[in-house]
Formats: C-alpha cells, structure tokens, sequence
C-alpha cells in the first residue's frame, strides 16, 4: 500500500495566509503558499494551499488539535 504523510487543503471561508497564521498560533507549524507548484495550482483553480506534513513523530493529539484549529476558522 502506498502512503503520503502530506495533504493540501483551502478553505472557501477562510485565506491561505490567514489559516497558517491561526496554525501557528497554536504552535502547528505548516507550510502556506505556493510550494513551488504554481502550475499545477493554477490548474486546479487555486494561487495557494496549506500544507501539513505528517510524520513518525506525530501523534494523534497533533491531527486532532489542527482540526479543532481549522474548524474554528
């Protein structure tokens, strides 16, 4: 089985830049912008993402307190 420990995302309500900053508030360190992939971007419609990278040293309590983060945008 392959696996990604990566995952992209936007949200409709809320800007790229906006969404790292509330991340990074609470200590979760992502990537926001263009990732150097401006061209693949722009064909899916969009000019930036959020990037979380998940690793062996992640635990559950680290993907829980980025979802209650980006559910209260």
């Amino acid at each position: 089985m392959e696996r990604a420990g990566v995952v992209s995302f936007v949200m409709d309500k809320c800007t790229v830049p906006a969404i790292g900053q509330a991340l990074a508030r609470e200590g979760i360190a992502v990537r926001a912008g263009h990732h150097c992939a401006q061209p693949i971007l722009r064909r899916m419609g969009v000019e930036a993402t959020v990037r979380p990278s998940f690793g062996l040293y992640n635990v559950m309590e680290d993907v829980d307190a980025l979802i209650r983060v980006v559910r209260a945008l």
